[in-house]
């Protein structure tokens, strides 16, 4: 599948780690899994043995078919999980999920914007301020903490005082982003890209954007101009 010629983005895809999360069957249907295959590049690529990426950038399919037996075993895949894995590859899949963005984005198209473009500064600044914190956070929740995400925060505030208050603040939402599935399938294994991905989704709370939103907000900002340059 990721070998085919007339689907070169399926292995660009692989390479940058988009095919670590399974995605549903719900999101095959609708525009997600689209949207997934545009964004997934951001958030970095993934790590594999240097025998095997030799085999893959040689398109060596007699050794490339023992290792995906292997990594399927491994990873103890369900019959559905496979199907929802191979529908990946289908051309079909591809389109109708595309078709589906399309049709998203033409729903949304002449909306009310939630935030004025002049404050789009403000939501990429906030989400700068976040990073260091929650990537301290994150790093404390791996170590195998039994302190809770309010205490972690507190103790942090001496480092990071403005971040922390802002995030204890939107605790809550905080602890919602960090079980949301949609933000670990964009970054599940490096704490830096999922410091970034949390800290972009986060950053809009102070007005109410969800984290779809605050995540495109941030990244329109970073396109924009320098604001002394206006």
């Amino acid at each position: 599948m990721i070998l085919d010629s007339t689907q070169p983005w399926l292995f660009q895809h692989f390479i940058d780690g988009g095919f670590q999360q399974i995605p549903t069957w719900e999101d095959l249907n609708s525009g997600e899994f689209a949207l997934d295959l545009l964004n997934v590049k951001r958030e970095g690529g993934a790590l594999w043995e240097p025998e095997f990426a030799e085999a893959l950038v040689e398109e060596d399919r007699h050794k490339l078919i023992p290792w995906f037996k292997n990594h399927a075993r491994r990873r103890k895949l369900t019959s559905d999980e496979m199907a929802r894995l191979l529908g990946m590859g289908k051309a079909s899949v591809l389109r109708k999920s595309l078709k589906k963005l399309g049709a998203t984005f033409q729903f949304h198209r002449g909306a009310k914007p939630k935030l004025p473009v002049g404050e789009y500064y403000r939501v990429s600044a906030t989400a700068q301020l976040l990073r260091p914190a929650i990537f301290k956070l994150l790093s404390e929740l791996n170590s195998g903490t039994s302190h809770t995400v309010p205490e972690i925060l507190q103790y942090l505030r001496k480092d990071c005082r403005e971040a922390c208050e802002f995030l204890l603040r939107y605790v809550d939402l905080l602890q919602q982003a960090l079980k949301d599935p949609k933000l670990l399938r964009r970054a599940a294994k490096r704490i830096e890209a999922r410091s970034r991905v949390l800290a972009d989704a986060m950053a809009g709370a102070d007005y109410e954007l969800s984290f779809s939103t605050s995540l495109e907000r941030v990244r329109q900002a970073r396109r924009l101009p320098p604001q002394n340059s206006l």
